[in-house]
């Protein structure tokens, strides 16, 4: 078994992604679990790694290959490794995250405000 890491994402939004938010993470054995937050926001991105992501609260709308899901306190969506996927929240939503094991990292990022 590989060593447990634990990251902390930054809490204070950045000066790039201000409506963005995460924090502590765990991985271990190339599985990531952790929580992030959007607010009136957008955030796209393509993993290498399948990501499961749970709402906590609000609502997370999540465009994969053409199809929109909205996804509310309760709920988990699976996207594919290797989709890009958009993640809009209307007004606030908070998740939990797993990504699954692949290659680290993300591409095809951006992110918008509404």
């Amino acid at each position: 078994m590989e060593r447990v890491t634990v990251t902390t994402v930054p809490t204070t939004p950045s000066a790039s992604m201000p409506r963005l938010t995460g924090g502590a993470s765990v991985s271990v054995d190339g599985i990531t679990v952790g929580e992030w937050t959007l607010t009136r926001a957008a955030f796209t991105d393509r993993h290498q790694h399948v990501e499961i992501n749970t709402v906590l609260e609000g609502e997370l709308h999540v465009t994969s290959e053409g199809d929109t899901h909205i996804v509310r306190p309760g709920q988990t969506i699976v996207v594919p490794a290797g989709s890009r996927a958009t993640y809009a929240a209307p007004e606030y939503a908070r998740m939990s995250y797993v990504y699954g094991p692949g290659t680290p990292g993300m591409t095809d990022v951006a992110y918008e405000e509404f």
